[in-house]
């Protein structure tokens, strides 16, 4: 059940462009509505893929992308039924917020939400009870974000319940997108994220990240561009010359890779994206810049891996990860 009303006909062949609505009574609009761009375009038999982006409302190279897919894909060009949401999150990307303006909440953290919820939870509550069974595959477009330098990868989440044939599918999906790094994650055991959602209604789902630090990055963009073009040949939507890639590199996050600052004040890291670090290393300094005369506190990583994410903003609060560091899939399942 979900109060989201859409003028999309599911069932329909050819292209259908228009929107999803969320009623939202809200002070400046009484009898408005949350407005979800929502295009369908189907053809014949073959897998039904779902693409999303903005599920980050600071998040641009997969919205760009889509709209791209939306624009100048045809319905003759395809066999199957390829399902795209730009916006997911609209308020979110009006706003060039991680979470909704309306009700504070991440969509990528609610899953799967709550038909009678806040309106970030009747978002994900209409994904996952309405657009989920309908869906072959799952591609989540990401990038990082404001708080996040991130390296390009596509992640596949694992959770206890994974069948193992929905997870060898998902890593298909992976390689044949070809990111810089394969990262396979059970997100900190947080089963709430779309893509985790959808992996354990055996859907096989991959998320990208594929930008950094809430700008656009035209590299990305392209790169983006080419990667989802090459999934969707990989699993027989379309048929066209795509562009080749390096094989990814597999990657995880091992238990401490997340190194999260022990207080408040402003980092000041000496590592990169890509660096290779040990445990023990310094990862940087935590300054009090209002405390001309308090020394800063030498933070160090606690495992050894490869510099996976940064935290952008100088300015930290105890908790707030400052580094995630990924270990090569291969030395875990030697090991």
């Amino acid at each position: 059940m979900s109060t989201v009303f859409t003028n999309i006909d599911f069932n329909q062949q050819g292209k259908q462009v228009g929107f999803a609505h969320l009623p939202l009574s809200a002070h400046n609009d009484a009898w408005g509505t949350i407005a979800m761009p929502l295009a369908v375009i189907a053809n014949g038999q073959g897998p039904t893929v779902l693409i999303t982006g903005a599920i980050h409302g600071d998040e641009y190279e997969g919205p760009i992308i889509i709209n791209e897919l939306i624009r100048h894909l045809t319905a003759e060009r395809v066999q199957g039924k390829l399902i795209l949401l730009p916006c997911a999150n609209t308020p979110a990307l009006r706003a060039s917020m991680r979470v909704s303006p309306v009700d504070n909440k991440n969509l990528a953290r609610v899953f799967p939400g709550n038909p009678w919820g806040t309106p970030t939870e009747q978002i994900a509550a209409w994904i996952h009870d309405s657009i989920f069974p309908l869906c072959d595959f799952y591609i989540d477009l990401h990038s990082g974000g404001s708080s996040l330098f991130i390296d390009e990868s596509a992640q596949v989440v694992v959770t206890d319940d994974l069948c193992p044939e929905v997870r060898e599918k998902s890593e298909a999906m992976a390689r044949a997108f070809a990111a810089k790094l394969t990262v396979v994650t059970n997100n900190m055991g947080d089963p709430r994220t779309s893509c985790g959602a959808a992996a354990n209604l055996g859907i096989p789902a991959i998320a990208a990240e594929m930008g950094s630090n809430g700008s656009v990055s035209p590299l990305g963009v392209q790169r983006t561009r080419f990667a989802v073009e090459r999934v969707l040949n990989h699993l027989g939507l379309i048929k066209t010359e795509t562009q080749p890639a390096e094989p990814s590199l597999q990657v995880f996050i091992p238990a401490g890779g997340n190194l999260l600052s022990p207080g408040d004040g402003w980092f000041e890291p000496v590592m990169a994206i890509g660096d290779e670090v040990q445990a023990g290393d310094l990862a940087g300094w935590l300054h009090r810049l209002s405390e001309p005369e308090a020394v800063p506190l030498a933070v160090h990583f606690q495992v050894k891996g490869r510099v996976y994410s940064q935290r952008t903003f100088g300015a930290t609060s105890q908790g707030n990860s400052l580094a995630v560091l990924v270990q090569n899939l291969s030395e875990k399942e030697n090991s």
